[in-house]
């Protein structure tokens, strides 16, 4: 079979005795922990022997233990790019040669909210970034990620040492539907009533619609399913993630009554994400955008994951440049765990130094992860649905071409799937394999305008072999566009192994003789 997950092995420690294999059922389980004294500074001279873990209120041995001190660089570490893509055909796109993890130079994710705030705090919350892109080492990697209305998660650059690459990404993003602080809630307003809108968005921003309270359970929910999407898209990077999400927050009944937030938090923590929350709304701003109580969420999202919350401070630029400082010293403790109870499991670290700040993941599931897997399988579908990231666990090369004579939006697609993530099972003539194919369409502002699912399957047989192992499966699909379509996300996943490749094809870009641009499809 193709694609299966490795089986665990370590060296034994004495060197004796062969390789130890580790079960597929076998978790290491990782605390990452940042300490900081009484001043807020991070201590880095722990050892082995000052911590102690407790699981469940029982003592946990330990015996992973590792230190990260990224000391500040004043050189750019040189850039690790991905191999060359080979030049493509007119009308052909793929996600097969994207940029590889980062290196072991430290990295930071900034997430902007443009769901839970202003207008005017996303323009702050852009404002501290940038002034933050000045003051960080030039060796800390940096991604940029938007929570954006209508739309969901969002990338808007990957991870670059390129400081004006990130400038442009950032000025490139037009926040659209968001609304401006009206004057009526300057004035002290509790946030909790509806009125009408002052002038318009400065900057031609356009909204049709502003703060609806009976939809801010909705809204919220796209924040969750965009933490969700991100911690399937840094899962696989090594090491622990720091994200840093600006945000005004929402009213903590809504992150403490729906059970999917607990299902998120710890989705987070089994991917190694921190998430440092940073209150856009600082001292003295306007009324929060879903009433009050906002800060509180930030502090509990933050405490969950082991992150820190900065708030009730305007140095935005200086609080992210403090953060990403802070977290490039951290202490890695974990362990193996090989029973498996199907329950949560509460985590305590505690060092035997006082006075002490420690962060760290507060607990994790004991699941079977293979199983776990399988059951996740429909859910990250829709989630890839939902967030455009793309990602290349699955290689795809996509052909798109229209017939001239042919009906007005029909389009033929050709998939070409790479094998190293297709699972294949033993059938009667060969070996088999399946897969779901997702094409979604999108407007330009961003909404889905329409879906199209399909599920193919393959054969392989004792013939085609090397044929499929040197490149992989070819997949004809015929579609009818939207007229109003601009980007078209193929999305394609493996069904035995749950793995997901995804493609964003801009149609509204493309020439005549492949798809006529949108304007000329209304």
């Amino acid at each position: 079979m193709i694609g299966l997950a490795a089986t665990l092995c370590a060296q034994s420690p004495s060197g004796q005795g062969g390789d130890l294999i580790l079960r597929s059922n076998t978790r290491v389980v990782e605390i990452d922990v940042s300490v900081r004294d009484p001043h807020g500074k991070p201590v880095g001279n722990l050892i082995k022997s000052d911590f102690t873990v407790t699981d469940n209120g029982k003592p946990r041995p330990f015996s992973i233990f590792n230190v990260t001190r990224s000391a500040p660089s004043d050189d750019a570490a040189p850039e690790v790019s991905a191999p060359p893509t080979p030049q493509l055909p007119p009308h052909t796109f793929t996600n097969v040669g994207q940029p590889p993890p980062p290196p072991s130079t430290h990295s930071t994710v900034l997430l902007l909210d443009g769901v839970d705030s202003w207008f005017d705090n996303f323009a702050l919350a852009r404002k501290g970034v940038l002034g933050m892109l000045t003051k960080v080492p030039a060796d800390e990697k940096i991604a940029l990620y938007v929570i954006a209305k209508h739309r969901g998660l969002a990338i808007l650059q990957d991870y670059t040492l390129d400081r004006a690459v990130l400038l442009a990404a950032m000025d490139k993003f037009v926040p659209e539907w968001m609304c401006p602080v009206p004057p009526y809630l300057i004035a002290g307003d509790d946030g909790m009533h509806d009125g009408t809108l002052g002038p318009s968005a400065p900057g031609g921003i356009k909204f049709a619609e502003c703060r609806d309270l009976k939809a801010m359970s909705v809204d919220v929910e796209v924040v969750r399913s965009s933490f969700d999407a991100l911690a399937n898209a840094l899962r696989s990077q090594p090491g622990r993630k720091s994200v840093f999400w600006v945000t005004q927050g929402f009213p903590p009944s809504l992150l403490r009554q729906d059970q999917s937030w607990n299902q998120t938090i710890s989705k987070l923590n089994d991917a190694n994400v921190e998430v440092n929350t940073l209150d856009s709304n600082g001292l003295g701003g306007p009324a929060r955008y879903w009433g009050p109580g906002g800060t509180l969420t930030i502090m509990q999202v933050a405490e969950r994951t082991g992150g820190t919350a900065y708030y009730h401070r305007n140095d935005l630029d200086v609080a992210l440049t403090e953060g990403i400082a802070d977290s490039r010293t951290a202490y890695t403790l974990g362990f193996y765990l090989t029973e498996i109870d199907g329950r949560y499991h509460q985590l305590k670290v505690s060092v035997n130094r006082s006075n002490l700040q420690l962060n760290y993941r507060q607990g994790y599931y004991a699941v079977d992860e293979t199983k776990e897997d399988r059951s996740k399988k429909s859910t990250e579908l829709t989630e890839a649905l939902l967030h455009p990231v793309d990602t290349s666990e699955i290689g795809i090369t996509a052909s798109l071409h229209v017939k001239p004579d042919g009906p007005m939006g029909a389009v033929n697609v050709s998939l070409k799937l790479t094998p190293d993530a297709l699972s294949l099972k033993a059938g009667k003539a060969g070996k088999t394999g399946k897969v779901k194919e997702l094409f979604v369409e999108r407007n330009a502002a961003g909404k889905v305008v329409g879906q199209q699912p399909f599920i193919s399957q393959f054969e392989v047989g004792p013939k085609r072999q090397a044929a499929f192992s040197s490149h992989g499966v070819t997949i004809e699909q015929a579609l009818q566009l939207p007229a109003d379509a601009v980007s078209l996300s193929i999305i394609v996943q493996d069904t035995e192994s749950g793995r997901i490749g995804s493609l964003t094809v801009p149609l509204d870009r493309l020439t005549p003789g492949g798809i006529a641009p949108s304007a000329a499809r209304n």
